[in-house]
């Protein structure tokens, strides 16, 4: 049966057509391979890049190469040989936890494990594995991924009105689709416990609570301009204060909601353009990709308290950022036209407090 709230009008197709539009216009083609720059950088070789709360670590492009000469890889990407070929031509989504870092790329049609080896190596650079899990042929149009606390990884899948879940070897498991409620899922999580899937659908402009089983029980939010409303939602993440944090793309804000879809709070109004991504930290501390601006917006309390990046190709430099995660200190984003994942090292708050009052960054 069909949520009243879910209505289609001529006026919501309308909105509808214009989200998708605005959605195209951050998907441009990623740089030529000829022209991209596979270099890693270590911790003291990003030099200046470092803001208040966010170092740059890394970047996954190295690791995501192949030489041909097999292990190395990694070696071949620190001294800049030129015999590199990309793995990953165009990763759109990226998810972290223990069992590794996840990504999906959009030109392969691929999914991807990475994990790291060891806590330091040569030239400060941790060692890692690299792998292949699936090629996603039962997808049309992979738009977010999410790893659950059980090991299960979810792809939500915009043209093809479902989200699919995945076990720890890739396998496929269950496939989550509502015809009359769900028509272009954008973003995809779960709680803590593995009972509840949330999916955000940025035409209907609300989430969608499905249980285990695939049954859809209930809606999230609804279309509009005011607080707890949507139009076009872009990104979706649940904290580790167990609420669901959405953000909104044409209104320009994060709405926050209990997991029974009581509405809690709106935030970081008019702050970003062009939202892509969100991630939650230790600290609740929340983060927003504004791809037009190409830059990372910080909020701790639900304020504004650091806009980070720049225009570039170098560390801390993004061409249009994406979609984000976070794990164990570490902030991994999808740099849409860097074709490239960097990786950050996350300053708890107080640190970072403490460092803008010794004077180290401004």
């Amino acid at each position: 049966m069909r949520w009243p709230a879910l209505r289609t009008t001529a006026l919501a197709a309308a909105l509808g057509a214009a989200a998708l539009l605005l959605a195209g216009c951050q998907s441009a083609k990623s740089p030529a391979d000829a022209q991209r720059q596979w270099r890693l950088y270590s911790v003291e070789q990003a030099g200046g890049g470092a803001g208040k709360r966010l170092i740059p670590f890394t970047t996954l492009d190295g690791y995501l190469a192949q030489t041909g000469g097999g292990l190395g890889s990694v070696a071949r990407a620190i001294t800049g040989a030129s015999d590199l070929k990309p793995l990953v031509r165009n990763p759109v989504a990226v998810a972290a936890g223990e069992p590794g870092v996840f990504i999906v790329d959009e030109a392969t049609q691929s999914l991807y494990r990475f994990r790291w080896l060891s806590d330091q190596a040569k030239d400060g650079l941790p060692g890692a594995d690299f792998t292949h899990l699936r090629t996603l042929t039962e997808l049309d149009e992979p738009t977010d991924l999410h790893l659950s606390q059980l090991g299960d990884l979810f792809v939500s899948d915009g043209n093809g009105k479902k989200v699919v879940q995945y076990d720890k070897d890739a396998e496929k498991v269950k496939v989550f689709k509502d015809e009359e409620n769900l028509n272009r899922p954008v973003a995809v999580t779960t709680d803590k416990r593995g009972l509840r899937i949330f999916v955000a659908d940025g035409l209907y402009d609300r989430v969608v609570a499905f249980n285990r089983a695939g049954v859809s029980l209930y809606g999230i939010g609804e279309r509009g301009d005011g607080e707890g409303n949507f139009r076009n939602i872009r990104a979706m993440i649940q904290g580790p204060d167990g609420l669901l944090y959405v953000v909104d793309g044409i209104s320009r804000h994060i709405n926050v909601f209990g997991l029974d879809g009581s509405y809690i709070a709106t935030f970081g109004k008019e702050t970003f353009t062009d939202p892509g991504g969100i991630a939650v930290d230790d600290d609740g501390r929340v983060y927003v990709s504004d791809g037009f601006n190409h830059r990372i917006l910080i909020f701790a309390n639900r304020r504004l308290v650091e806009t980070y990046g720049k225009p570039g190709q170098g560390p801390g430099e993004f061409q249009s950022p994406g979609n984000l995660a976070y794990h164990q200190g570490r902030l991994y984003v999808v740099d849409r036209q860097n074709a490239r994942v960097q990786v950050f090292r996350v300053v708890p708050e107080e640190q970072a407090r403490q460092r803008t009052a010794a004077g180290e960054v401004q």
